[in-house]
């Protein structure tokens, strides 16, 4: 195969985000296109989107074929990849159509909105011999990547705590705004908490207990905190769809080791070391979603590749592992033990 042919599937905020990656890509020349989008509102293909990142202005689809109804897309159009950027709440439906159809996926988070579902998604993948990833795309950000560093290279010494935040407004944009029923977001837990879990779990492994708390408002688990328990450091985050409408997203972290704190916020990356001055690292310029476009697109192409970096078993067990931390928001923030 010599270029990875994609379709989008589901063309709001987040998709015109992946859009800019396969941009990115083609223009450095790697051998993957979008060639098609679909979604069942004309509008998207013409109007300004918006995130919580705020608004951005129409994507330019000169030369990409766009449709409202699947199945005509998939009866016109030859591809290899299914990029799924619809709703959380139709992830498994779409991801498990199109890995039938014999088409690899790419489905953005959170892989589906229980375990089980998760679960259907593998089996599918399995049985269907597809690959699947799931858009945990912090995998791929280098500055994560320079903490994950940090850490397993013990070159500021012992990792003491670690905190990590990531605030919003909540989102009223979205199809119907699904955003604000539960049913099919799944909250704020699910929907943006479950970033930062998800990297708690790819810097340290599965902790040995949690606790959370939260409360509802528009949606339940709408604002969050999270203490997770490893043997000999301990991970608070927070995560919140309750900014003032004019407050601008953040997300970030706070990493204390015995040597230095490494802080990222919205000015940038910075090690503050135990003596001497600050200073910013020096660490590479990425997209992080084209960096898993890029990885799943070398894995359709040379199919004996495996993918260390963000498997969907693993994207299946964050999702376990929010289920236990809204068990344990429901009962008032009770300590879970995790069992291995």
């Amino acid at each position: 195969m010599n270029e990875v042919k994609v379709a989008m599937v589901g063309f709001g905020g987040i998709a015109q985000s992946h859009k800019h990656a396969y941009e990115q890509l083609e223009a450095a020349g790697e051998p993957v296109r979008l060639v098609a989008i679909c979604d069942v509102d004309p509008s998207r293909f013409t109007s300004a989107s918006e995130t919580n990142l705020g608004a951005e202005g129409a994507a330019n689809l000169a030369g990409i074929r766009t449709y409202t109804d699947i199945e005509e897309m998939m009866r016109n159009e030859a591809f290899d990849m299914a990029d799924i950027c619809v709703p959380s709440y139709l992830h498994k439906e779409y991801a498990v159509k199109m890995m039938k159809a014999g088409k690899d996926v790419l489905s953005e988070k959170p892989m589906a909105l229980n375990s089980a579902d998760c679960e259907e998604m593998l089996r599918t993948a399995r049985e269907c011999g597809r690959k699947l990833m799931i858009g945990q795309c912090l995998r791929f950000e280098p500055s994560y990547l320079y903490l994950k560093q940090c850490i397993d290279s013990g070159c500021f010494g012992r990792l003491k705590n670690l905190f990590m935040d990531r605030l919003s407004v909540h989102p009223m944009w979205g199809f119907e705004q699904w955003y604000t029923k539960t049913e099919k977001s799944g909250g704020c837990i699910l929907d943006l908490h479950i970033h930062d879990i998800d990297m708690a779990r790819f810097l340290l492994g599965e902790p040995e207990s949690v606790s959370t708390v939260s409360y509802d408002d528009i949606t339940r688990w709408q604002v969050v905190n999270t203490r997770l328990f490893y043997k000999n450091v301990t991970v608070i985050a927070t995560a919140t769809w309750d900014e003032a409408p004019t407050t601008k997203f953040s997300a970030g972290f706070r990493a204390r080791f015995e040597q230095a704190s490494v802080v990222l916020n919205n000015e940038g990356l910075t090690v503050y070391p135990n003596s001497g001055k600050p200073y910013h690292p020096d660490i590479p310029r990425a997209n992080r979603m084209a960096e898993e476009i890029r990885k799943l697109a070398s894995m359709v192409r040379d199919r004996s590749q495996t993918n260390e970096a963000n498997p969907p078993e693993s994207a299946w067990q964050t999702v376990r592992l929010i289920e236990r931390l809204r068990e344990s928001a429901d009962q008032g923030g009770k300590r879970i033990d995790i069992q291995a």
